[in-house]
């Protein structure tokens, strides 16, 4: 559960990061720039957000949560990868690792 959660929160700080770089970039005119990053922090914000809904729904209640938590978890990790790509930054890169590792655990523990 904490490779996920700790996964999960390396990715929302990147998109806070992002967005706040957005406004930066809008402060110096940079119109077109601001809306990429800030489509970039959403973005972020929204893997984060799922990354860390299953990380903790894993965990919670009796059954195969974990193995579907698992699945889902190694999914999110490779979709984010894709999705947020190899140069976004070393948060989201690191964040996707540790999401990665976190649904191999659950696959492998069950729990």
């Amino acid at each position: 559960m904490i490779f996920g959660l700790l996964g999960a929160a390396l990715i929302v700080v990147a998109g806070i990061v992002r967005a706040i770089g957005g406004t930066l970039e809008l402060a110096l005119g940079h119109a077109g720039r601001a809306i990429g990053a800030w489509e970039g922090g959403i973005l972020f914000l929204v893997v984060g957000g799922l990354i860390g809904f299953f990380a903790l729904f894993g965990r919670s209640g009796p059954g195969e949560r974990g193995h579907v938590s698992g699945a889902v978890l190694v999914v999110l990790a490779v979709v984010g990868w894709l999705l947020l790509g190899f140069g976004s930054g070393l948060l989201a890169l690191l964040g996707t690792v540790l999401t990665l590792v976190g649904g191999v655990v659950y696959l492998v523990a069950g729990r």
